[in-house]
Parts: structure tokens; sequence; C-alpha cells
């Protein structure tokens, strides 16, 4: 039987990206045969025996702030911890496929440099001096092959020049060592290709890791990485996120530059712009990241970038945030573990002295705004990226019809279409404005999903996502509890949950809650979620 060419095209780049993994860095055949994937896999990199006492003790560190300190302060050397994480990522990606392009060696000796520098100089190399970052695999690092998991990419050569973020990150002194998974054409939630395989979600395996940055999270829930940028034009850094139990910033369009990315979308593509951000354990690494970045001259790199600074938010004129409850989509009623996850958010946040304001009957437009948005999505005629998969003969993935119709029979859209889809999207626009004008919110609150991380291939169009893109309103998910099917029994309803609601396929997976801001006050949302996360946290809250 003949072999097509686009699997051994595929098969070839997998066996090169595993021999890349040093022997001594390999999980035992035992325990990968011995994993259970309805029980997780967050305490394998603990007892495969791959890691040292002290590198596990860095990997764990709570924070990539905190790990950020302990460098500057010569506690822990670059090379140190650059071989900490190199190894914990290659142990995540061995149990979960979270990874594309590793780049140890370079990692590794751009780490000796930045020890030496500190050395010489007495000085950090920058605000992330040593600091291990982890790219999802649109980003361009030269010298490193972008294919995005498309088997049509893999005959592409390696990257020439480094996208604008990759400048950015150097020039602070990070350390770039991993690029991390997607899926195919990077418009599905599931994060899963014909090249690189199925991101698998570490709580549970059974469970979607989301997407497009599915590899990050997989990757930082595993602490493979304490901090790593994604990109989202829809929810692919919430989605994620959410999915993994990681916190999630999407900034405004144009805050952080996007330039120089790999991309298997139309040149020229209009509609709703992609933006890039950090996934990361605590709002407090999104800050120190945002702030690194829009502190450089990112409008010298990047000619959509707005080139304004961080600006640091006034404090806070009363002690009480005014925060709006997202209300409920009748078409897409929330799963019972994320209304009790809302309600308890709600209600912490309400004992804690922050004003809450139900915003029922007041955003009404929903799932309207995930229609306006998948509509531009597909709104080129030519269908490319569909054609970037077709040509190679590789197959579809499951999950990407719930974004094209994969038979390519739909009417063309015309010109008109796009006039309409703005004017529809002016419309939502002045929606949100006016609630959070009239009701004076600082921020809403409510999910980031219908449900916590559901079986691959379910999680169908993110509808409480997409809404912040279309808006163009800054974003960000935070961890909080967990499903719990004894917990969430009261919360079930008569209704026609999508996906269908499957409590003990989803027991023990992450749950969360998303904030909105407004469109371009980024500096404020981080102000909020810092104050959020710390409620939430809170034991006697």
């Amino acid at each position: 039987m003949t072999i097509p060419d686009w699997q051994q095209k595929a098969a070839a780049k997998q066996a090169e990206a595993a021999a890349k993994i040093p022997k001594e860095w390999r999980v035992a055949a035992s325990i990968l045969q011995g994993i259970d994937d309805e029980q997780g896999v967050l305490a394998i990199p603990q007892r495969c025996g791959i890691l040292t006492p002290k590198e596990l003790e860095i990997t764990e560190t709570v924070d990539a702030t905190a790990l950020r300190d302990k460098l500057a302060a010569r506690e822990l050397t670059a090379v140190e911890v650059t071989t900490a994480f190199c190894k914990r990522a290659a142990i995540a990606q061995q149990i979960t496929s979270c990874l594309t392009e590793t780049m140890f060696p370079q990692a590794l000796a751009r780490a000796k440099e930045l020890d030496d520098y500190l050395q010489k100089t007495g000085k950090p190399m920058g605000p992330l001096h040593g600091l291990p970052i982890s790219l999802k695999e649109t980003f361009n690092v030269q010298g490193v092959h972008s294919s995005l998991g498309l088997v049509s990419f893999l005959d592409r050569p390696e990257a020439n020049q480094n996208s604008a973020l990759v400048e950015i990150l150097l020039a602070a002194g990070a350390v770039l060592y991993v690029k991390t998974n997607v899926p195919q054409t990077m418009m599905t939630a599931d994060s899963e290709n014909n090249v690189f395989g199925r991101v698998l979600n570490p709580h549970r395996r059974n469970l979607t890791a989301g997407g497009s940055s599915g590899g990050e999270g997989a990757l930082i829930a595993l602490r493979g990485s304490l901090l790593g940028i994604g990109t989202d034009i829809a929810g692919s850094i919430r989605i994620p996120a959410l999915c993994c139990g990681t916190f999630g910033f999407k900034p405004s369009v144009g805050r952080v530059p996007y330039a120089g990315q790999a991309s298997a979308a139309r040149p020229g593509m209009t509609g709703i712009a992609p933006v890039a951000g950090p996934l990361c354990h605590s709002a407090r690494d999104a800050e120190l990241l945002l702030r690194v970045v829009m502190e450089a001259p990112v409008d010298d790199l990047d000619d959509n970038a707005l080139g304004f600074p961080w600006i640091e938010p006034a404090p806070l004129t009363a002690p009480a945030l005014t925060i709006g409850v997202l209300p409920e989509d009748p078409q897409v009623p929330w799963h019972p573990n994320m209304q009790r996850t809302v309600k308890t958010a709600v209600e912490r946040l309400a004992a804690a002295g922050h004003h809450i304001v139900d915003l029922s009957g007041q955003i009404q437009c929903i799932n309207e705004a995930s229609d306006i948005s998948f509509q531009f999505f597909r709104i080129d005629p030519e269908q490319t990226q569909v054609k970037h998969v077709s040509s190679s003969g590789e197959p579809f993935i499951k999950s990407l019809r719930y974004t094209y119709n994969l038979e390519g029979n739909d009417p063309e859209p015309t010109l008109g279409d796009l006039f309409n889809l703005n004017v529809a999207r002016a419309n939502v626009a002045a929606i949100m404005r006016r609630v959070y004008v009239a009701s004076r919110l600082d921020v809403i609150i409510g999910p980031g999903n219908q449900s916590c991380a559901g079986p691959h291939d379910t999680y169908g169009i993110p509808v409480y996502t997409v809404l912040a893109n279309l808006v163009d309103y800054p974003a960000c998910v935070i961890p909080f509890g967990k499903a719990n099917e004894a917990a969430d029994a009261e919360y079930v309803r008569d209704v026609a949950y999508n996906p269908p609601y499957c409590p003990k396929e989803v027991e023990n997976a992450p749950c969360h809650v998303q904030l909105i801001g407004r469109r371009l006050k980024d500096e404020r949302l981080m102000q909020h979620a810092k104050i959020v996360e710390s409620v939430l946290a809170s034991k006697s809250a």
C-alpha cells in the first residue's frame, strides 16, 4: 500500500521534532503507557525522575514575576533556569503534544550570554533578563520553521527574520526556547493538526486544551512555561486559558505589535483584527509582559501598532468596583458548572464590597455578535485557509466544520455583505458602550464559555469570547474553581445545553470567569483584574 505524500511529509517532521528531545529527557515508556486520560498528567513532571529537586523548585516558582526577580537578584542563573524549563517543556510535549518547534541548544547559548553579560556589567540585560518565554507557533523566529501545522507549509524555508514582538522580547533579555501547537488553519477552538497532532488537556486528556493557542495553555498548566505569548481573534488566548486553568489576557488591537507573524489567512484580510497577548499564572505576570512591550518602540517595528506607552491608571476614587454581570444568551445556556462558578464569584465580589449590576435584558446581542464575527471570518471568497489544507491532500480536522463550510458551496460574499457587516458590528459596539456608560461600569464579569473544557471536538463556536473581539474590548480570563458534579447538580436545568452537559467527563476540570473592559483601556482592565483575582483567591471572601 502506497503511503500518501502528505503522510510521509508529516511523519518526517514528527521524527525531526522527536529527535530534538535529548534521550535523558525522555519520559519512561512505562509511565507513558500507564497514563489514564481521565485522570490527567499534572503530576508527571514531579514523578518522572527527569527533573532534579532544584529544577522542580525553579519550575514551580509561583509565577514569572517572582522568577524574574530571582534572576535579577542573582539567586539563579539564566542557564539554570533555561535548562529547567527546557527539560520540563520536553516532558510536557511527550504527554500533551503541546510543542511544534524546540530551540533548546539556541536557548542555552542565549542563557549563557545573558549570564556572562550580568557577570561583566553587574546589570541585567533588560526587564525580562533570563526569563524563558514560550511562543505560539505563529511567531517567526529567525532560523526556525513556522509551518503552522499545515502540510503544505512544511516545504517552506525557515524564517529569515523575527516577528516584531520577538525582537522586543529579545531586547528585554528574554530567552525563547519553544514554539507551541495550534489547530489546522488556527480557526477552531480544538488545537489539532495532521503534523504535530492534538494538544491534550493536562487536567484530563479526554478534554480539549482549547485553541488556537492550545499548546500554550497546556504547556503553562504543566509549568513547562510560566509566561507564554498567544494570539486571539475570537478567543484564542482566553479559550486555552479557561480550558487549562491559566490566566489569559487579550489586549485591544494595536497595543501589542502583531507584525511579522506567519499566517494562513489571505493577505489584506479585513474585518476583525487579531491581537497578541500573554498566557501565564497571574495577573501581575500579564502586567509585567504588557508593560515591557508597551514601553518598547512598537511603532518602529509594526506599522499598525498604536505606539503609545503603558499609561499607569490613576488610583481608584472608591475602593469598590462597579461590576456588571454579563447575561446568559438563551440560545447558549451556561452549563451547571459555569452557572455555579459565576454565581459564586459574583457573591464573593459583593461580599468584598463591590457593587454588582445585573445586566439582564441589556445585552441581547451575544449570539448575534458571534454570527457577525464568523461572517467576517468567512468573507474571503477564495477560502484561502481551507485551500492551504486541501492543496496538500491532507484531511480536514473534525472541528474545522464549526468555522467553515468545507464543501465550498456557500454563495460568494459580496462587497455589499461587507458593508452590512460593518454596520452590524457598529450596532453591537454601540450597545456595549451604552451599557457601560448607563450603569457607570468599571468592568463586566461573565463566563468565557458556557462550560469548562469539554470533550475533544465539541467546543464549537466561541460565543462568549468573540464578543470582545468584535467590539475590540480588552478581556481576560481568571481561573476560579473546578467542575464538581455534586455541587453543580442543583444548577441543572431543563434546557438544551450545547454542547451536551456531561458532568462525569468534565469532573475536576478548571472553571473560570472572564472580565471585559473598555476599548484601549487595557491598563484599567489590568488594575481591575488584579482586584478581582485577589478577591477570588481569598479564602475568607
